[in-house]
């Protein structure tokens, strides 16, 4: 698999927030289809649970097991100083954007690593 160009779906064409954008860049190698993407449309904007960034939440959403998902938030946390939207945007470490590219970065290389992908619980029929 080729390295997604997540941020190429965030506010673009189909205007994907933050969470569905990271969702897009995955979405088919897990098999998501739109009704998933429609779901995470009340992620984005910091609406994500506890005020996540939605893309730092999309991107553990889909990663199968729990270290993943740690170091994921780890690599994350490294980048924007915070896991919060709100922090990050009051700081201005990273563009929504880039937390975007970020975060589907950090999928990107769980898999390099021999971790697995699976469709996100909230989109569990």
């Amino acid at each position: 698999m080729e390295k997604p160009n997540a941020a190429a779906y965030f506010r673009g064409e189909d205007r994907y927030n933050c969470a569905q954008a990271v969702l897009k860049a995955y979405a088919s190698p897990i098999g998501l289809g739109d009704a998933c993407l429609q779901r995470f449309s009340r992620h984005g904007n910091g609406r994500a649970p506890e005020g996540e960034c939605g893309a730092l939440f999309a991107a553990k959403a889909i990663l199968q097991d729990q270290a993943a998902k740690q170091k994921t938030e780890e690599e994350f946390l490294r980048a924007a100083g915070s896991t919060k939207c709100r922090d990050i945007r009051k700081k201005r470490t990273l563009t929504c954007e880039q937390c975007v590219q970020k975060a589907a970065d950090a999928v990107f290389l769980r898999l390099d690593d021999g971790h697995a992908l699976q469709p996100p619980m909230e989109c569990a029929s």
